[in-house]
Formats: structure tokens, C-alpha cells, sequence
């Protein structure tokens, strides 16, 4: 096996480097859920940061649609 030998990046190597700054995170946005009403076709968009979350609110719509015969649908997308 043969040894690499690295380099440490000097100051201005690093500043060369292109960069760009990310809005605060709870600017963005990770995740959008949108719940829709068959019935009377009006939908409901709900973005959160978690995917987690995501997923947690979908389970609900799914268990409300299942026990309690509403017609919601949950689908979630990157936005």
C-alpha cells in the first residue's frame, strides 16, 4: 500500500474557494405536506423541516381516513 502524502490548504487557498451562504435554517423549508379533502377538493400546504414530522402527520391523516371515514389524502414533496 502506498502512502499519500497530504497537503495542508493555505489561507488563501481556501479563500479562493467559491462560496455561497445558506438563509437560517429555519428559513428553509426542507419538506412541503399537502393534505387534500376529496370531497370538496380544497387542500391544505404545510411545510415543515423535519422530514420525521413529515412523515408523523401523514400517519395521522392516514389513521383519521381509515377510523373516522374522511376522505384526506397526505402527500409529501420537496419543494
Amino acid at each position: 500500500m502506498t502512502a499519500v502524502a497530504k497537503t495542508p490548504l493555505s489561507m488563501s487557498d481556501i479563500d479562493s474557494q467559491a462560496t455561497f451562504e445558506l438563509p437560517a435554517r429555519q428559513m428553509l423549508a426542507l419538506v412541503t405536506i399537502v393534505i387534500t379533502n376529496l370531497l370538496n377538493n380544497l387542500s391544505v400546504d404545510v411545510k415543515v423541516q423535519n422530514n420525521n414530522v413529515a412523515v408523523q402527520v401523514c400517519a395521522v391523516i392516514s389513521t383519521l381516513t381509515a377510523n373516522i371515514g374522511t376522505s384526506l389524502t397526505c402527500v409529501i414533496g420537496q419543494r
